[in-house]
């Protein structure tokens, strides 16, 4: 492993992982999902310390492939802030992950770009740029933020209003669901409307770029636009993604494609045997983090490798 920094409008750090043949001319660049998360896949905040990423990268270094993977803007050791960064800040350092493996490992000729979460969307926008000979998309294939967003908000308010406590009862009693979503679709339109980067909701600071940026983001348009082999694999126990949204790919990607839902895998891409409900995910994500990568995600990702 190599830590290694990179220039992008800041200095990103990152780790880039070498098999130990270094017999490759392949690079997987992995793009994290929302979120302050690090290279690793962790998140700042206690029991969150998924190693996700490390153990997908440990995985196809394990194959024989070179793995680049980074912390995001304002988080570990990368320079900027995370509150003020868009989506389209995002796709730029990618390119310039691609851009330093480019320069500096004249060894490799094809780069795969692997997004998690939201990071499916941004591997999207650079590959449909044509800056990409592969992607793999992870729990987040074919949905936009705003249609994922809007259906948790949906799956939140259906649990909330199913619990026999008070909670629930208030909920149920005085439509707190619609009370709730009409609040949202003010502060929608205020995020729209304000060229700030970021603003303050209820005294809380909300990354306005990012939303606004990701609104105004046409996902559809770039699926329509790639060139290169894709594969899309999504759990169908995981309620941050749509697996059904998958058949969408089909109609809007005319090369090579290859879709997968495995039944029992959540959105941390571990083997899930029950529902996760959405009151309580953080508990269920806690609980199955000691867990190795779905095992059939990874027959998956080393047959699409290889």
């Amino acid at each position: 492993m190599n830590e290694v920094r990179i220039k992008s409008d800041v200095t990103l750090a990152g780790t880039l992982s070498l098999p130990e043949d270094n017999n490759t001319d392949t690079a997987v660049v992995m793009i994290p999902g929302s979120g302050k998360i690090d290279r690793d896949g962790n998140i700042e905040q206690k029991g969150m310390d998924f190693n996700l990423y490390k153990d997908i990268s440990d995985f196809i270094v394990s194959l024989g492939f070179i793995t680049f993977r980074y912390d995001k803007r304002g988080v570990g050791e990368s320079e900027g802030d995370h509150l003020k960064t868009g989506l389209h800040d995002s796709i730029k350092d990618v390119q310039a992950a691609i851009q330093y493996i480019r320069t500096d490992l004249p060894v490799v000729k094809k780069i795969i770009l692997l997004g998690h979460s939201e990071g499916t969307m941004i591997a999207t926008a650079v590959a449909a740029r044509g800056d990409a000979d592969g992607v793999i998309l992870l729990a987040g294939g074919g949905e936009t933020l705003e249609e994922a967003s809007k259906r948790q908000r949906e799956l939140y308010f259906e649990a909330t209003k199913a619990k026999r406590n008070i909670s629930g009862w208030l909920f149920r009693t005085f439509r707190l669901d619609e009370k709730t979503e009409k609040k949202n679709e003010k502060l929608f339109e205020k995020i729209k409307a304000t060229d700030k980067d970021m603003i303050r909701v209820q005294l809380m600071p909300f990354p306005a770029k990012w939303l606004r940026e990701h609104f105004m983001y046409d996902l559809l348009a770039d699926f329509q636009k790639i060139t290169c082999p894709v594969l899309a694999v999504t759990g169908k126990v995981d309620f941050q993604s749509d697996y059904r949204k998958l058949n969408r790919l089909n109609e809007l990607i005319s090369s090579e494609l290859e879709t997968y839902v495995i039944d029992d895998m959540d959105h941390m891409l571990k083997k899930e045997t029950e529902d996760i409900n959405i009151l309580r995910f953080k508990q269920a994500y806690q609980r199955n983090r000691s867990k190795p990568i779905h095992p059939r995600l990874k027959e998956i990702l080393e047959g699409w490798l290889h």
